[in-house]
């Protein structure tokens, strides 16, 4: 009578291939999730700029403006946080919006008054 399975070496082979696959694959999507939390980052520094013009148009001023008053919703609702926003410089006339990401995903973006997004190499 003939017995019926597989061998540990058909078993490795295919260990073997799920760890190839496994290792291209992983670091593709960490590079999407990043690129993912970079585009969310700018979003919230958008959404901090509008606020800061509706500031603006109140008082005619940007000084005086803070992050909790002029960015009540910032990303993520849920879990953690990857960049915090601060307001880097104020003036009567321009404001410096300031993403620094968290953890090791990202890099510094800034956003201005004119919109010029500038990310630090």
């Amino acid at each position: 009578m003939m017995a019926k399975g597989y061998t540990l070496i058909e078993l490795m082979v295919v260990v073997a291939i799920i760890g190839i696959i496994s290792a291209i694959a992983y670091p593709s999507y960490q590079t999407y999730t990043c690129d993912t939390f970079i585009g969310q980052g700018v979003a919230d520094m958008k959404v901090c700029a509008l606020g800061l013009e509706r500031f603006y148009s109140n008082d005619f001023t940007y000084v005086g403006a803070t992050i909790g008053g002029v960015c009540s919703a910032v990303s993520p609702t849920q879990g953690t946080k990857k960049f915090d926003l601060t307001l880097s410089t104020l003036t009567q006339t321009n404001f410096v919006v300031t993403a620094t990401p968290v953890g090791s995903c990202g890099t510094t973006m800034t956003l201005d008054a004119a919109g010029t997004l500038t990310v630090a190499p």
